[in-house]
């Protein structure tokens, strides 16, 4: 035997927000949203505009809602079971002073779930609607959630039945269209292209030098393979930071795109010149601002006995395959990094790319 109770309540149509009230203030008090089972206006009406418009036709009656008059309903007394439906949750009630009959409040279930709280005059339920096993389903333009209150007594012991089950069905009904509407503007923006020249706040440094790191001076003449020594070295850098010297090639004249030239250091800090037969071009010390290499001394047939180096620096926070100093180890056979792993040298015979992450400023210097 089962008994089934329904539970009806009445569901109150009006605009949320009041209706427009006319103070002694000259601005209307609009409401903010609005529910509605269906689509009351085109979405489109509701798209700001780069200037001001009048009020389309059909949603003054939606900004400006009639005053309606205050329904009442006769009172009832009190409820045996009272439901609150929310955003995402359902708050249930029931007065166990009405359903003195189902004298265990932990055998009520709310679809699947358990009672949530207790007291001497009522039980509470206190749920999401995604939760308790209950069903969604979409019913005249609306979104209904469906659950069910239920009390399932132990079983009878004995010839006498002294308590019934009880299913009692309970919905949440919910509007699929929701209005949220605020006065707003859309600015009118022009467009413009600025070009800026980008240049390093850092400054960079090449200085040529002798067997003892002394700077030489100017018109030092160099025998043809005596080893020439250099200093690249930047400004003040920030912690963690060095200086790589990415590319190095020598030419005769001060023109960086001259023809005639000789590749020195390529590939973002492949010192190439080192993998030459009997070459004693090498990075030979590095660390924060300062790096060190030596270039064996070389000339142009038939040109100017002058050398000029021109050189690109960079500042990296990591040794990366873009950001090294790496020296070829003929006994070896290999590529070596001058203080990392190997690894990142091992693009010096193809293509070297940022194949780590690394931020590095740049600049071009010449010697």
């Amino acid at each position: 035997m089962s008994l089934v109770a329904c539970l009806l309540w009445t569901v109150f149509s009006g605009s949320l927000g009041g209706p427009v009230q006319v103070t002694n203030s000259p601005f209307y008090h609009l409401p903010m949203f609005l529910d509605a089972p269906e689509p009351v206006v085109a979405q489109e009406l509701f798209l700001p505009v780069p200037h001001r418009r009048p009020v389309p036709a059909g949603i003054t009656s939606l900004l400006l809602p009639v005053k309606r008059p205050q329904q009442s309903v006769q009172g009832t007394g009190p409820r045996a079971v009272e439901v609150f439906c929310g955003g995402d949750q359902i708050f249930v009630r029931v007065d166990r002073f009405q359903v003195r009959s189902w004298t265990n409040p932990y055998l009520f279930r709310l679809g699947t779930c358990r009672v949530s709280k207790v007291n001497p005059r009522f039980l509470y339920f206190h749920d999401r609607l995604t939760e308790c096993g209950g069903e969604s389903q979409i019913v005249g333009g609306q979104l209904v959630y469906s659950f069910t209150l239920s009390y399932t007594p132990p079983p009878p012991q004995g010839f006498a039945i002294r308590v019934i089950p009880l299913t009692l069905p309970i919905h949440c009904h919910y509007n699929r269209f929701h209005y949220l509407y605020k006065v707003g503007f859309r600015p009118q923006v022009q467009h413009k292209t600025i070009l800026k020249s980008i240049r390093s706040k850092l400054s960079f440094s090449l200085t040529v030098c002798n067997e003892h790191w002394e700077p030489v001076p100017e018109g030092q003449e160099f025998v043809l393979g005596e080893l020439v020594y250099f200093i690249a070295q930047s400004g003040v850098l920030l912690a963690g930071e060095s200086l790589y010297v990415d590319s190095c090639y020598a030419t005769s004249t001060k023109d960086p795109d001259s023809q005639l030239r000789v590749d020195i250091i390529t590939n973002y800090g492949c010192m190439t010149d080192s993998r030459r037969e009997g070459s004693s071009s090498y990075f030979l010390s590095a660390g924060g601002a300062v790096l060190k290499f030596s270039v064996d001394a070389l000339l142009f047939r038939a040109v100017s006995q002058v050398l000029y180096l021109h050189c690109s620096m960079s500042v990296s926070l990591t040794t990366s395959h873009v950001s090294k100093s790496c020296n070829y180890n003929t006994a070896a056979g290999r590529w070596e990094e001058l203080e990392a792993s190997p690894s990142v040298c091992s693009c010096c015979d193809s293509t070297c790319t940022d194949g780590q992450d690394g931020e590095f400023r740049t600049s071009n210097v010449e010697n």
